[in-house]
């Protein structure tokens, strides 16, 4: 079961739509970023008439996320950029990592349960960033609804994103390419340990070196990492062999080194 069918959104209401807020509601001056409000409405309107990728970049990367953190405008930004974006590998990819920061919890606060599914998109005033705490508030008392409806779209569609890595697969260049591009399903699939590894991998660092740093392997990382080295064989068989290499070096999925007699997850007989 992957992270976003065990999370829930807290108190959701259930058989209403999903939302895609107009860009002149006046709710938008409510949605914050990593450095506050700002005008992204006015930037997806432009991108809308005329799209432009620097303009895109900027976005996506300084009003829409910060060092794996996604704030409420950023959900409230997600159905128009899936519908007006090319989907091209570079498009493609910043959505993806918006899968992996939403399946990948690594918040330490110790915050009430029941959490949002979705970091920074919650009607609990606990789970809202306290450094914009006037926006958060409003948003929990005055807008739960808005909230539930921006989790609900992405109920509905995340999956669907997390498909469309097939399409782009071949662009891929490079390493790097293939781990920003497959990150997000994987995640959201439940294989972050092998994403890590992937991820590692891609940087410079040797299974040896990986296998230190890294959460040790349980049987259902061993499954996680054979389906995936399948599915980049075709376009990436070096990063299929890794992780097929890392899996024969992280043991029998019990924490212990894998010894002769015990069976090869990933051997042909």
């Amino acid at each position: 079961m992957s992270r976003l069918e065990r999370c829930t959104f807290a108190h959701r209401p259930t058989r209403k739509p999903p939302m895609k807020l107009a860009l002149n509601d006046p709710i938008w001056s409510l949605l914050y970023g990593p450095y506050g409000v700002e005008d992204v409405p006015g930037v997806l309107t432009r991108l809308a008439q005329q799209w432009d990728q620097p303009l895109a970049d900027d976005l996506y990367w300084e009003k829409l996320h910060h060092q794996e953190d996604l704030y409420p405008v950023t959900y409230a930004a997600l159905p128009w950029l899936w519908e007006v974006a090319p989907k091209d590998l570079k498009n493609l990819s910043f959505l993806f990592w918006v899968l992996h920061c939403v399946a990948y919890t690594h918040d330490p606060r110790d915050l009430p349960a029941p959490r949002g599914a979705y970091p920074g998109l919650s009607n609990l005033a606990a789970d809202q960033h306290n450094v914009f705490q006037q926006e958060a508030t409003m948003l929990v008392t005055q807008h739960s609804e808005v909230l539930a409806g921006l989790a609900r779209w992405c109920d509905t569609h995340f999956p669907v994103i997390a498909e469309r890595y097939q399409n782009a697969l071949p662009d891929c260049q490079s390493p790097h390419d293939i781990y920003y591009l497959m990150v997000g399903p994987m995640t959201l699939d439940g294989a972050q340990k092998v994403a890590n590894v992937l991820g590692m991998w891609c940087d410079g660092h040797d299974l040896e070196f990986i296998a230190t740093e890294t959460e040790v392997w349980d049987q259902t990382d061993h499954r996680r990492a054979e389906k995936w080295a399948g599915i980049l064989d075709q376009h990436a068989p070096d990063c299929g062999a890794v992780l097929r290499d890392y899996a024969q070096l992280s043991g029998a999925g019990d924490g212990s080194p894998r010894c002769s007699s015990t069976p090869d997850l990933f051997g042909e007989g």
